[in-house]
């Protein structure tokens, strides 16, 4: 083995997080241990050159040298929870799916590799995409350079009942939600945002140039506080009393906020210190959120837990909704 191939070992070996000794490294390879000084200094005036946020220090306590960065590293905790929740999403098909967990192993080294395999081993095994089984990885990435190049495109998207249109649209952001990638863009015929499932996005070609104005410009932080199960609408403030998990209804609905408590008459309390109501109690909850549909799906799952106070529009809608339900059974 020569100089320079040497040196590459003992690079490979770094980036692996490897402690390694001066003297067993000499052993190794037949050189002194002023060879190999010589090595590590030369691998890191080659960081210094090529500006690499790399360093490779003597640990006196290892009684051995490690490569240090000045990046973040993902250790195995950061590792681990990112594979779990996208194994979680269900999101993409097998093939991607595989591929993505081992990029994400491989950004590790092999003793983190080593600790967290089992813990997803059986999860990737028992793995269930959903059902489009699309690959996705290619047309996400395609899709958000449109947006961030401001490009208007053609697309050829299958509806909820198969139905095939053709919208030209002018993307603005992409959005995770409920398993499903959505495509947010501006629709010039609906002066407004529209929701494309991204799965269902059959064709996409670049066209001419829409513009927006400043008023028109989309604010995805903004949107996904506010839409529940990607069902777009009007802006509503929604008010309910609700008896059940008070941290699970403010974590659905990012703007909701607890404004009463009420002891089991339903009277109103001025004591508001504690968060989940006492003894039969219930809180009042105000929101906003774009449209009903969505919300309505949410509030009768959760039963005879809660009571939609306002708007008188979607009171009126829940009260049809429970209606049909009741009508299923009869």
């Amino acid at each position: 083995m020569n100089t320079s191939e040497r040196r590459f070992a003992i690079y490979i070996k770094l980036l692996d997080n490897q402690i390694l000794n001066k003297n067993d490294l000499a052993h190794e390879y037949n050189v002194t241990p002023r060879a190999i000084q010589r090595d590590i200094s030369q691998i890191n005036l080659t960081f210094e050159d090529i500006c690499l946020p790399y360093r490779i220090e003597y640990e006196r306590n290892n009684f051995g040298y490690r490569m240090h960065s000045d990046q973040h590293i993902l250790n195995t905790q950061e590792i681990l929870v990112l594979i779990k929740i996208l194994l979680a999403s269900r999101a993409l098909n097998r093939l991607e799916l595989t591929n993505t967990v081992d990029g994400l192993l491989n950004l590790a080294n092999s003793q983190i590799r080593d600790e967290v395999r089992p813990l997803i081993q059986n999860e990737i095994f028992n793995y269930t995409p959903l059902h489009h089984q699309q690959d996705l990885l290619d047309k996400i990435w395609t899709l958000s350079k449109y947006i961030t190049q401001k490009k208007a495109i053609e697309i050829k998207y299958h509806r909820q009942h198969s139905e095939m249109v053709i919208r030209d649209v002018l993307p603005q952001a992409l959005i995770f939600s409920e398993y499903y990638f959505y495509l947010v863009s501006y629709n010039p015929d609906y002066k407004d945002n529209s929701l494309y499932r991204i799965d269902r996005i059959e064709d996409y070609h670049v066209t001419g140039k829409i513009d927006l104005t400043y008023k028109d410009r989309f604010e995805e932080g903004k949107f996904r506080q506010k839409i529940q199960f990607m069902y777009p609408g009007k802006l509503i403030h929604l008010k309910f009393q609700f008896w059940g998990i008070v941290e699970a209804a403010l974590d659905r609905i990012p703007t909701a906020k607890v404004v009463a408590h009420c002891d089991a008459n339903g009277s109103l309390l001025s004591d508001h210190s504690s968060k989940q109501p006492q003894n039969g109690g219930s809180v009042i909850i105000e929101a906003d959120t774009f449209g009903e549909r969505g919300v309505i799906m949410w509030l009768l799952s959760q039963g005879q837990n809660v009571k939609v106070l306002a708007p008188e529009s979607l009171v009126t809608n829940i009260k049809k909704e429970a209606q049909s339900i009741l009508q299923q059974y009869e």
